[in-house]
Parts: structure tokens; C-alpha cells; sequence
């Protein structure tokens, strides 16, 4: 891109191309502010304020995710803004393993933002809720970060799930959900939500993050 519409992208939000992804619809390579994001139609998926969310919430993560002994799950890569926080602000030498389900995602995260699996750095295409359920390798951190555009996967509030995300912790690990709430139905789930992690985990809620973002980063005693 040239200097010229990079500045310009300060104005007005510069779209450079778009993909077609069967799982999240039209996807867009977009510059806002003189920086390369990942949006939905509907939303920033990656190197927007979706970054800053999950900043914060390592911010407050008091699990190794820096040592070369710490292993970290990522569930829900995106265009991988999370992994060049780890990396990069965070100076992480964990090993990290990226799940996807969506092989669009993937593409965008390896063309347009340089994701690239390497020995600290293993990127699978998958489905979370099924990998789980044959996982035998655990976690320090587990971040979970799923959506379909503006809608997570209703499973991820399930007993069972949760479950699975309990048993693939370490003793101390931590497991980030970033959630959003958009509508009063989506109040109503969360407050379910956060009810049934506080049977298992000791929670901290962090709401309306950056709009409609909610953030609970849950410790496993």
C-alpha cells in the first residue's frame, strides 16, 4: 500500500481487499488510522480494539504464558493480533498452538499479517469443541476467542465445554473468554455464564470493554 493511502486511512477507513469465508461471510483487509486490520461487516476481528481486549485480559493473567516451559491454547486465531502480542509486547517464549476452524482465517493471518508456524508456533485447522473432547496435551493459558462475525458458537456456553476447558488446564492455569453483548438476551446469557464459571474457576469480569466487549479471565485453583 502505498504512503499516499496509508495517511490517508487516517480519514477515511481504506478497504485493500476482501475475502469470502463460508464460516464468517465477507471478510476485509482494511487500514484505519494508518494501520492493517481484519473486520468482519460487522466487526474488528483482529488489530483493532479486539486487541486491546485481549491485552488487558493478559494484562491481569497471573499463569506463566512467558517462560519456554509455558504452553498456550488459542482458541480462535483471527488474523493472529494475539500471537504478535505474546511475541512481541509480551516477549513470550511459550509455546503457543493456534487452533482455526476457519481456512480463510488462516490464509489472511499467514498472507496479509505474517503468522507463520515455526517451533514456537503450531496452527491447526480445526474444531475447538471437537479438539477438545480428544485432547491429551494441557495448558497454562487457554484463550478462548470464538466467533462467527458478531456470534459465538453456542456451545462454548455448555457445561460440557467448560468442562473440557477445566480438564485441559494446568493446576493455576488460566482461561480467558472474550465474550460480547450486544443485546438483552446476550446480558441474560452471560450473567448465566459467569454463574456457572464461578462454580469452577474464580472470576474476573471485565464488562463493556471498548463498546460491547466482556472480557472474564477465570483461575483454576
Amino acid at each position: 500500500m502505498s504512503l499516499i493511502r496509508k495517511y490517508l486511512s487516517y480519514l477515511n477507513v481504506y478497504t485493500e481487499r476482501t475475502y469470502d469465508s463460508a464460516y464468517n461471510g465477507v471478510l476485509e483487509i482494511n487500514w484505519v488510522n494508518g494501520k492493517k486490520v481484519l473486520d468482519t461487516t460487522n466487526t474488528n476481528y483482529s488489530y483493532g480494539n479486539l486487541g486491546k481486549v485481549l491485552k488487558k485480559a493478559l494484562q491481569h493473567t497471573s499463569s506463566d504464558f512467558i517462560s519456554e516451559d509455558a504452553n498456550i491454547l488459542l482458541l480462535g486465531m483471527g488474523g493472529g493480533d494475539v500471537i504478535k502480542q505474546l511475541q512481541q509486547q509480551f516477549k513470550s517464549k511459550a509455546h503457543i498452538t493456534a487452533l482455526e476452524i476457519d481456512p480463510v482465517i488462516i490464509q489472511i493471518a499467514m498472507t496479509e499479517f505474517g503468522i507463520l508456524p515455526g517451533n514456537k508456533l503450531e496452527i491447526i485447522q480445526d474444531d475447538a469443541r471437537m479438539y477438545l473432547k480428544y485432547l491429551k496435551k494441557s495448558f497454562d493459558l487457554i484463550i478462548v476467542d470464538l466467533f462467527n462475525d458478531t456470534e459465538i458458537p453456542e456451545f462454548v456456553f455448555h457445561n460440557e465445554f467448560l468442562q473440557s476447558i477445566f480438564n485441559a488446564l494446568n493446576n493455576q492455569g488460566t482461561a480467558i473468554f472474550n465474550t460480547i453483548i450486544l443485546t438483552d438476551e446476550h446480558h441474560i446469557r452471560n450473567d448465566k455464564f459467569v454463574t456457572k464459571l464461578n462454580t469452577i474457576f474464580t472470576v474476573q469480569s471485565f464488562q463493556k470493554l471498548y463498546g460491547h466487549n466482556h472480557l472474564l479471565i477465570c483461575q483454576k485453583a
